[in-house]
C-alpha cells in the first residue's frame, strides 16, 4: 500500500513537472526553413529520427513504414486533470480541466517501444464525437486527426534533447489546432539508438 501511494507520488510529480513545462512554451512554431537550425542543436541524431521531429504528419504511419512493422499503440494512462498552471499555448487558465493522455507506439512483432506520447486536451476546443474517438486506449490520434477532423492544422513548437517522461533521448511537442482553434498539445519522446 506505502509502495503504491510511494508511485502514485512519483507520477503526479512527473504530470505536474510536464504541465509546467508545457506552461514555458513559446507560442511560436517552427517555420519551413528553421527546421534546421532547430536540429542543429541536438547534435548528432539519425536522419529517419530528424525527419520525424519536424514532420507535420502521422507518425504511426512513418513508423510502420520504416521499420516494415505494424504499431500498436498501448494506453499507459489517461485522465481528466486540473491545470495547475496556465497553459497559453492551448488557451487554458489554472484550474481548467485538461484530459491527460500517456501511449507508448510498440512494435507488434518486435515489442520494441518506438516513441511514448503525452497529449493534453482541451475539451472545450474538441466536439464531442471526436473526443471520445481521441480518448479510445487504441488508437494514436494522429490517425483519428487524418480520418475524422478535416482541416486540422498540426505546428511543431519545439524540439529538445531532453526526457520529459519516457527516459528517451529526445523530443518534440507540437499543437494541433481544430478550426484555427488551439485544442491539443502533443509532446513524443524518442529513443535515438533505436533509429540508428
Amino acid at each position: 500500500m506505502v509502495a503504491q501511494m510511494n508511485q502514485d507520488k512519483s507520477w503526479s510529480e512527473q504530470v505536474e513537472h510536464f504541465y509546467q513545462t508545457m506552461s514555458e512554451l513559446a507560442d511560436t512554431s517552427i517555420e519551413p526553413g528553421h527546421a534546421r537550425h532547430a536540429l542543429s542543436e541536438l547534435g548528432v541524431i539519425p536522419g529517419f529520427l530528424r525527419a520525424l521531429l519536424v514532420a507535420d504528419g502521422t507518425v504511426t504511419m512513418a513508423l510502420e513504414a520504416y521499420f516494415d512493422e505494424v504499431i500498436r499503440i498501448e494506453t499507459v494512462r489517461q485522465e481528466p486533470r486540473t491545470l495547475p498552471c496556465d497553459l497559453s499555448v492551448l488557451g487554458m487558465k489554472k484550474g481548467d480541466t485538461s484530459y491527460f493522455r500517456r501511449v507508448k507506439l510498440l512494435g507488434e512483432d518486435t515489442g520494441r517501444c518506438y516513441a511514448e506520447a503525452t497529449s493534453l486536451l482541451n475539451k472545450n476546443a474538441i466536439g464531442d464525437t471526436l473526443f471520445e474517438q481521441l480518448v479510445d486506449e487504441h488508437v494514436g490520434i494522429g490517425v483519428i486527426l487524418r480520418n475524422s477532423a478535416k482541416g486540422s492544422f498540426r505546428e511543431v513548437l519545439q524540439i529538445k534533447r531532453a526526457s520529459l517522461f519516457a527516459g528517451f533521448d529526445v523530443y518534440r511537442t507540437y499543437r494541433v489546432s481544430l478550426g484555427g482553434v488551439p485544442a491539443i498539445l502533443i509532446n513524443e519522446e524518442f529513443p535515438i539508438d533505436l533509429y540508428r
